[in-house]
């Protein structure tokens, strides 16, 4: 069969995507994927898929191109003609379903890997994107055979506001999935290094995890907190007290998250709210505890006192806490480590979770 993959970037195809479309090609399907930039064309063509850029912004709200793109969708899936097409993102999900019917595929999935700052921020203006974005889910949805979320709580969002029908969910338990062998066990080598990965915006609890690190510092100066991503709307002249003072490390982005990882002893994502967290998975899969919120995407990651601890979404006095707790007790660092290993090789293995997948889209 032919099956179409509706992206937004190209770099989250060849990070996120691609062990599910090796596992579709093992299977003798012939895999293609629209995005919208040409920055990993080159490496997703080595992959032997065919590439497709509709040159969009992701995150752009144009109105002028928001008004063609259901129909530059429908234009491409009629000529690629595919048999399946799995849609991902915001965009995606919203014109490229439509799109896909508009072209005559009956065969519609799509995935909601987290509500993002459309349903985190709660401005006037985020109010109006909100109320528009979930009218184009609502639209779109009705054609979709099946909508994956990676959560609970982001499906019960998105039923109790009638974007979907309780029917046609499937929850994914273990979100995308993590690649176990890749990310292998390592042993933890320093008790009082913490660890943050994400690219640097508010709702990733950048601010929160500058502060329980200065709070901590306070107390025990040999603890060392790194902070590693590229900047996004939180640029590193926003931190750089923090960085100034000694309290953070800000390594900026990498390609290979896991020197840092494995560099690190407690994993931290005081995120506001998440799909499920990939860099948690990646974390648990190294061996490292981790401190998260209690909140959608990253609740479901942690069973309390076992492989980690969750605390309060903007809460940096909860945060350095429970950092100060694994301090006090280094033996904690390995013991909970341990556990998550082992959770992530229940839960998180890609191998399951995209054998799930597919049996899904391909029967």
């Amino acid at each position: 069969m032919r099956i179409f993959f509706a992206c937004s970037k190209s770099t989250t195809v060849v990070t996120f995507r691609r062990k599910l479309i090796e596992k579709l090609l093992s299977l003798g399907h012939k895999v293609c994927v629209s995005v919208f930039d040409n920055e990993c064309e080159e490496e997703i063509r080595a992959m032997g898929v065919e590439y497709y850029c509709l040159n969009d912004a992701n995150r752009g709200l144009n109105p002028f191109k928001l008004l063609t793109l259901k129909g530059r969708y429908a234009k491409l899936i009629k000529r690629v003609n595919p048999d399946i097409v799995l849609t991902f993102m915001l965009k995606p999900n919203v014109y490229g379903v439509q799109g896909a019917k508009n072209a005559g595929v009956e065969n519609i999935y799509s995935m909601v890997e987290g509500a993002g700052d459309v349903f985190i921020n709660n401005g006037l203006k985020w109010k109006l994107i909100r109320k528009y974005v979930c009218h184009g889910y609502k639209k779109a949805f009705k054609h979709s055979k099946r909508v994956f979320f990676l959560n609970n709580d982001d499906k019960k969002d998105f039923v109790k506001r009638g974007l979907v029908k309780e029917e046609q969910t499937e929850v994914i338990s273990g979100g995308i999935g993590v690649d176990v062998e890749h990310f292998s066990s390592q042993p933890v080598t320093s008790n009082n290094t913490f660890l943050v990965i994400a690219r640097l915006l508010k709702t990733k609890g950048i601010f929160e995890y500058c502060e329980a690190a200065r709070l901590v510092k306070e107390k025990y100066k040999e603890a060392t907190f790194n902070l590693v991503g590229p900047e996004g709307t939180v640029k590193a002249e926003d931190i750089k007290e923090y960085i100034d003072s000694g309290a953070i490390n800000y390594l900026g982005p990498t390609t290979d998250v896991r020197p840092f990882i494995r560099d690190c002893g407690v994993y931290v994502l005081p995120s506001y709210r998440e799909g499920f967290s990939v860099s948690i998975m990646e974390a648990q899969s190294v061996g490292r505890p981790i401190i998260t919120c209690d909140t959608n995407g990253t609740r479901d990651s942690v069973v309390e006192g076992y492989n980690g601890f969750l605390v309060p979404v903007k809460n940096a006095q909860a945060l350095a806490d429970k950092m100060i707790y694994f301090l006090e007790n280094p033996d904690k660092v390995e013991e909970m480590g341990n556990n998550a290993r082992k959770y992530a090789d229940e839960k998180f293995d890609h191998r399951k979770i995209n054998e799930h997948i597919c049996n899904i889209i391909l029967n």
